[in-house]
């Protein structure tokens, strides 16, 4: 079994550990570090990129793929889903399980601009925390500092803090806060430090059960070995520290995929 995951950066990896922890497979990352962060880019960028990335992780055996990015599950999953025949898993706000719990105090989704203004997440709220005060905060910062922390282990604490602030969310805290990255529980620490009462709220473990359910549904898979690996790409070139914690994030092999976007 290989499953495949694609993200613009490091966010993906939160979900591919929870996957990871219940599923024995050969895994296969790929990161578009080049064009990150996706949170800043347009729908048709992100749908034709997307295809791109699903193509190249089909040419390498994908059997299922995990796109590990809410911006990019808003913007491309469905289209994705009408051009290949494999299985996608997306990644969407906790809205439901946040609404169930917090709606009479209402909630915070934190996520990237371009999914705070997608259709794709006012659909959830609408559905599901109609009846909810739900408020949106957008920041491509947030994913930057996350990066920063994952790669070269920096204290990145009076950042986040900071951009909390311009966000406007320190001043009166909110109860619960919807995670709505994937780059946003490596920095859960910092955040519950400046906000010690608020929950919050993310979707990995959901994540993993749905991977779980439709690998079920998968046709056997004979003449694959069980001495798995695991593959990391990326679009943009690491450098020396990079590449070091690639192997120690459980990678095997690493490959260096150049190829451009077919739009800007």
């Amino acid at each position: 079994m290989r499953i495949g995951f694609i993200d613009s950066g490091v966010g993906g990896l939160s979900i591919l550990a929870a996957v990871r922890a219940k599923v024995p497979a050969s895994y296969i990352y790929v990161m578009d570090n080049f064009y990150l962060p996706y949170g800043e880019k347009s729908e048709s960028f992100i749908q034709s990129r997307l295809a791109q990335l699903s193509a190249l992780l089909l040419e390498k055996g994908a059997d299922l793929i995990v796109i590990a990015c809410n911006t990019a599950t808003t913007q491309a999953v469905a289209s994705l889903r009408t051009q290949f025949s494999v299985p996608f898993v997306g990644t969407v706000p906790a809205i439901k399980p946040a609404a169930a719990q917090f709606c009479q105090q209402g909630f915070t989704v934190l996520a990237t601009p371009a999914t705070c203004r997608s259709d794709y997440l006012k659909g959830l709220i609408a559905e599901f925390a109609s009846a909810c005060t739900v408020r949106t905060a957008g920041s491509s910062e947030l994913v930057r500092l996350a990066e920063q922390k994952v790669w070269y282990r920096q204290n990145i604490q009076v950042q986040v803090e900071a951009e909390l602030k311009a966000l406007d969310m320190l001043s009166v805290p909110p109860v619960a806060l919807v995670l709505g990255c994937t780059h946003f529980p490596f920095l859960a620490t910092e955040l519950s430090h400046c906000l010690p009462q608020t929950t919050l709220l993310d979707t990995a473990d959901a994540i993993a059960r749905r991977v779980i359910t439709l690998i079920g549904r998968l046709p056997a898979i004979s003449g694959q070995s069980d001495d798995y690996h695991h593959l990391y790409i990326s679009s943009g070139v690491l450098d020396a520290q990079q590449r070091q914690r690639v192997a120690e994030l459980g990678f095997d092999q690493y490959e260096y995929w150049s190829k451009p976007a077919l739009t800007d």
